[in-house]
């Protein structure tokens, strides 16, 4: 079933002090509210979500919310909704597309947003490596060449 919109209505970046180590940072995601959305006569779901990277230590935090509409078959929506209506869960196939969604773009906005406020990247970046020299390569003479 497809996300068919994804839009931010919340954004808050604060660095409260300098950035002092050993540096902690946490992340979490929380689904706020689930309601049904009716659009021209077909249904949605309406995810709203609050997306939080704490600088531990009260060194800073990013808030990112938000809503995001859900598409599929009528009864499909009316049977996820009944059920987060009565446990505030939803079933792991939706929580998958779902919560992988809302991460992958939240994750790319808070490293915007901690570039802009100089905070430190929340997750790790990949960095390219110097290879390591091989030391049998590093000793051989002009007179080895066998070319």
């Amino acid at each position: 079933m497809p996300i068919i919109s994804f839009a931010f209505n919340k954004i808050n970046v604060e660095k409260k002090k300098a950035i002092e180590a050993p540096l902690k940072v946490k992340t979490s995601i929380k689904i706020s509210n689930l309601k049904e959305e009716e659009i021209k006569k077909d249904l949605f779901l309406k995810f709203s979500f609050e997306y939080n990277v704490d600088y531990e230590t009260d060194q800073g935090s990013i808030t990112l919310g938000g809503d995001l509409l859900y598409a599929g078959p009528r009864d499909e929506l009316e049977k996820i909704y009944k059920e987060w209506k009565k446990t505030k869960k939803f079933s792991p196939e939706i929580s998958k597309d779902v919560l992988n969604n809302i991460f992958i773009r939240c994750n790319v906005k808070a490293l915007f947003f901690e570039q802009e406020a100089n905070l430190p990247p929340h997750i790790v970046l990949p960095r390219l490596q110097q290879a390591a020299v091989n030391t049998a390569v590093k000793k051989r003479k002009a007179g080895d060449y066998i070319g």
